[in-house]
Parts: C-alpha cells; structure tokens; sequence
C-alpha cells in the first residue's frame, strides 16, 4: 500500500505544480484573461474526453504498466515543457503550453480509473476504506497545499527550477510503480473500446444502487460547482476580503475536507455505504445552504468547511463500496464512466455560476442554488433506493 500511496502522492504534487505554472506562463506571454481561461479548460477538458476511454484500457492492459507509462509521459512531457519555455515566446509558446497541458492532464484522467482499479487487488477489502481515506485526505492537503507552496517557493527560485523539481519528482515515482505486483494479463479484448465503454455504461445503469449514486453525484457536483467556481469571485469582490488573505479562509475549509476524510474512514466500517452516502450529501446540502446566510468570510468559511468534510465522507464511502461490489472485470470501465457523468456537470455549473452573479452580484443566491440542488439530489437518490434490483453481471452481457 505504502508504494502505491506514495506514488500517488508524488504525481498529484508535480502534476498540481506544473497545472500551477502554465497559465502563469501563459498570462505572462499573453496578458489575455481568455488565453488564460484556455489554459483551464486543457487543463480540465481530458477529464471528460479520455476518462471513459481510460477506463476501458484499465480493464484491458496491464494498470501497473500503465502507471509505469504515465510517469514516462509524465517525465518527457515535463521535459518537452521546460525546452518549449527555454525557446519559444508569445502565442507559439503559448499555443505549445496548451497542447502540452492537455497531454499532461490525460495522464492524469487515465491515471484515476488505473489507480482505483488496481488497489481492490493490491489492498486487503477491510483496509480499503483506510486507503481511500488517507487518498482522500491527501487529495485537500495538496489541493491546498501545492498552490500556496509554489507560490511561496517563486520567491525564492524561478518557474524553470519548479519545473524542473516536478520532473525529478515524477522520476522518483517511476520506480515505486515498477516495484509493484503484477496483476496478471488481462483477458485479449475481443470487442470495440466504445462497445466496452457501453457495457460500463449498461451495468451502472442496471445496478440501480450504483445508478442512484451517479445521478446523486452528478447533481451534487453542478451545486457543488455553482460556488467553487466563484468562490474566490465572492471573497474578494462580494465579501471585500484582500487577495492576500483568501488563503486562511481556504486553509479553513481544506481543514474541513481533510476531518472529513478521518471521519469517512471511522464512519465507513460502521455505516451501510447507502445510506452514508445519501445521508452526507443530504447534511452537505443543508450546510451549504445555510452558508447562504453568512454575512461575513469566516462564517460562509466555517459553513462550507462542513460541508466538504461532508463531501469527504461520501467520497471515500463510494470509492470502497465501488472496489468492493463492482467485479474486477469491469472496474475500470465503471470508475471511467461514473468519473465522466459526474464531471460533466462542471461546465455548465462554472457557466451558470458566472451567470448568476453577473445579474444578481449575489453570495447568497449561488450558495442557495447549489444547496437546494444537492438537496434535491440527495432526496431523489432516497427515492430511487426504494427501487433497487441488483443485477449480477456476466462478461456475456
């Protein structure tokens, strides 16, 4: 566990530096907000164009090869990065950045299906949700952590000696990955990768449970989008907080998810994986709309601080109740597809955030919007629990 976890650690750091620099980079040969908003979405856009892919792929070649891979990606793309800023300058280097910020970031979507697929067989079943916590809680300190580190280490170094620290942290990686166990050899693939993405597709659907927490997540994750997309927006424009202290407020609500996670593993060992779910994104909800209340930061901080540890809860809850129900066969496929259909929510969201406060210049309203959707979701998925059939798949189907 220890190889793999580290591993983890180590790309989601250089990964978060590197995604760090290159809009830094852009804005700095462009000064364009547009350019910069680019950067973004090659950034996030493999997220939902390779994800289902990368699922198939994980059900059918070797995922500890394919770790090995994406830290060789990794490593080259990093160097291709730093040749590209040593010689390149305005829209050419820029345009290059783009292309080569997609490319890292679908690593990092084909990275996330491999990575779940492989811990049920590396992992003993009652250590999962101590993994899936310790992944999760990793997840928010970095979050916090690599952007507010690479800002203070700019002033200290250059852009160029970060990036060539990340390269050498993907190197230190590479070996971890190769020391794991082999899988075996997956079964020859005697189908179509779209027609694999469909059978994934099909046994979501069918395991009315599992569809029931997708349509939950999808749902939560366009209220939960609606603020985070302009968190920041309301804390320097609509809260009158100095961009210097954004960070303690952040800092609050990341301590928020990382207790989340502590409790998520004590809570996953004692509570049926349903009805946690439902039960954290309705508590989520209820939280997020009462932040719609907060007059000042720190409340609408504190607020939203209990509600992403709610949030924490219910990620490690889905992530071991998928390990342990869905059959390793089609793991991978189901992780790649209930990862896009819950990603797909985000950019409508980000849009209809941006609307919102546009016309109403209003905390409160995106903060109700978002906490009234998840309550909605949370009470749907109560309603199709009442319904469920589980269906056994067969590799025939």
């Amino acid at each position: 566990m220890f190889k793999l976890l580290a591993s983890y650690a180590i790309t989601s750091i250089c990964s978060w530096a590197i995604a760090f620099l290159i809009p830094l980079y852009v804005y700095e040969q462009t000064g364009s907000p547009v350019w910069t908003s680019l950067a973004f979405f090659a950034a996030m856009a493999p997220y939902i164009l390779v994800t289902p892919f990368a699922g198939v792929w994980s059900d059918r070649y070797s995922k500890r090869r394919f770790l090995i891979g994406g830290d060789l990606i990794n490593i080259v793309t990093g160097c291709l990065i730093y040749a590209a800023v040593s010689t390149l300058s305005g829209s050419n280097l820029s345009i290059t950045l783009l292309l080569l910020s997609f490319l890292l970031a679908s690593v990092g979507a084909t990275h996330h299906p491999v990575f779940q697929s492989i811990a049920p067989a590396l992992i003993e079943g009652p250590k999962l949700h101590r993994f899936n916590a310790i992944v999760n809680a990793s997840d928010n300190i970095i979050r916090i952590v690599a952007p507010i580190g690479v800002a203070a280490l700019l002033a200290f170094s250059t852009k160029e000696q970060l990036l060539i620290g990340s390269i050498v942290g993907f190197a230190l990686s590479l070996p971890l990955c190769f020391l794991l166990k082999e899988q075996g050899k997956p079964a020859p693939a005697t189908t179509r990768v779209f027609t694999e993405i469909k059978a994934g597709l099909l046994y979501v659907i069918q395991q009315r449970e599992l569809c029931s927490f997708v349509m939950l997540f999808f749902f939560c994750n366009f209220g939960f989008a609606l603020i985070g997309a302009s968190l920041v927006y309301v804390y320097t424009t609509l809260l009158a907080v100095p961009l210097s202290d954004v960070g303690y407020y952040y800092g609050l609500i990341g301590a928020g998810a990382v207790a989340g996670s502590a409790m998520g593993a004590f809570l996953v060992k004692r509570y049926p994986a349903g009805i946690l779910i439902r039960r954290s994104c309705l508590l989520a909800g209820v939280f997020t709309l009462m932040g719609a209340m907060a007059n000042d930061p720190w409340s609408l901080s504190a607020m939203w601080a209990l509600s992403t540890g709610c949030q924490s809860v219910v990620v490690i809850a889905f992530f071991t109740y998928r390990q342990q129900v869905v059959p390793q066969t089609i793991l991978g496929r189901t992780v790649g597809v209930t990862r896009l259909i819950a990603y797909l929510a985000i950019p409508p969201a980000s849009l209809l955030s941006g609307w919102l406060l546009l016309h109403f210049s209003s905390s409160a309203v995106i903060l109700a919007s978002g906490g009234l959707c998840i309550i909605f979701a949370s009470l749907c998925a109560y309603f199709l629990a009442r319904f469920e059939r589980p269906v056994i798949y067969s590799d025939a189907q």
